[in-house]
């Protein structure tokens, strides 16, 4: 398998070779069309139908061919669902067992050379979601829910958002007041380090913050009083 850190750039969404699901890499494609279907299915949830993976993303299905290396948001057809989640998909069908996932949440910083890693162009994408939610908690738990979350009693507000099945993600949201500005922590399953490399993890945190966002943008401010 070709080396994941040359195939993430430091910014995928703004580089315009790896903005497309078609960009990741073809050998990806192929090691999942070779593995036996019943293999994958039983160690991750998906189901496999006429050729076709279903894999639930958060609110949503994703439809992957591997023979047409093709990724496909099922209500969505026509979006085009982009190189990091089609990557993280791949990985997550190649690689995770969920049997064997250790679900604890911690901060990505606390894998074996993660605080080195999650800091300048690999940062962890907070700031949009704490200028987006930062005054806003009750928009940020709307966004969540829209996205099948679920809230937590953590921070000023949080939520775990179920990525793929027995994959979640956790955002913990402390509003800004008169003395601190809006901060966001964000968690994945401890285990996940044993199965991705650092750059795949970041990927994912990209690729739901981004969903976030997108359903944040649907939802009225619902500033403090």
């Amino acid at each position: 398998m070709a080396e994941l850190k040359h195939l993430v750039p430091t910014d995928p969404e703004a580089n315009i070779l790896y903005e497309k699901c078609s960009d990741v890499d073809a050998c990806f494609w192929q090691e999942l069309a070779e593995r036996p279907p019943q293999e994958v299915t039983a160690r991750t949830g998906a189901s496999f139908i006429d050729g076709t993976y279903r894999l639930s993303f958060l609110n949503q299905m994703l439809s992957i061919a591997p023979a047409q290396r093709q990724l496909v948001i099922m209500d969505k057809a026509d979006q085009e669902p982009g190189f990091q989640l089609c990557l993280v998909a791949l990985l997550f069908l190649l690689r995770v067992n969920t049997a064997t996932l250790n679900p604890n949440p911690v901060s990505p910083r606390e894998f074996k050379g993660g605080t080195t890693f999650f800091q300048g162009p690999h940062a962890l994408p907070v700031a949009q979601l704490e200028d987006r939610f930062g005054q806003d908690a009750a928009g940020f738990l709307a966004a969540g829910q829209q996205l099948g979350g679920q809230p937590q009693g953590l921070g000023d507000a949080a939520l775990t958002l179920p990525v793929f099945p027995g994959l979640s993600v956790g955002v913990i949201l402390w509003e800004a007041d008169d003395e601190f500005p809006a901060q966001v922590s964000l968690t994945v399953p401890a285990g996940l380090d044993h199965y991705w490399p650092l750059d795949t993890v970041w990927a994912l945190l990209n690729v739901v913050t981004r969903e976030l966002r997108r359903a944040g943008s649907a939802q009225p401010y619902l500033l403090r009083p």
